[in-house]
């Protein structure tokens, strides 16, 4: 996957972590939302101005938390989100931001994140 396929609308826009200088690195959430995006289920170019809220963040924790941050190479790490101890007013990942995001606007549905 190369990083110029998401950064622009995943990682700059939403991830609290994105470092312009880890070329080779992505979140789970990026991967996934790569392959959704390769499959057609929706067109960056597409996505509506999404301002960032963590109501959305909580809605969706535990299917997310299944599907995308038990499969996530940060979780054990570097992934605040997702500590024994998070501080508080944390934020997750860009990808995980967004898909929540997208499923709280019904421009995903929750039963691909469902087992």
């Amino acid at each position: 996957m190369s990083k110029t396929t998401f950064v622009d609308y995943i990682c700059r826009p939403y991830c609290l972590y994105f470092k312009a200088e880890k070329e080779n690195i992505a979140c789970r959430g990026a991967e996934v939302l790569e392959e959704l995006k390769s499959k057609g289920f929706f067109c960056p170019k597409k996505l509506p101005i999404i301002t960032k809220n963590p109501l959305f963040w909580e809605e969706y924790r535990s299917p997310l938390t299944n599907f995308l941050c038990k499969q996530c190479s940060f979780r054990l790490e570097d992934c605040d989100f997702q500590s024994r101890n998070p501080i508080p007013g944390t934020e997750p990942c860009g990808g995980y931001i967004l898909i929540s995001h997208l499923l709280a606007m019904n421009l995903l549905d929750l039963d691909f994140f469902s087992p």
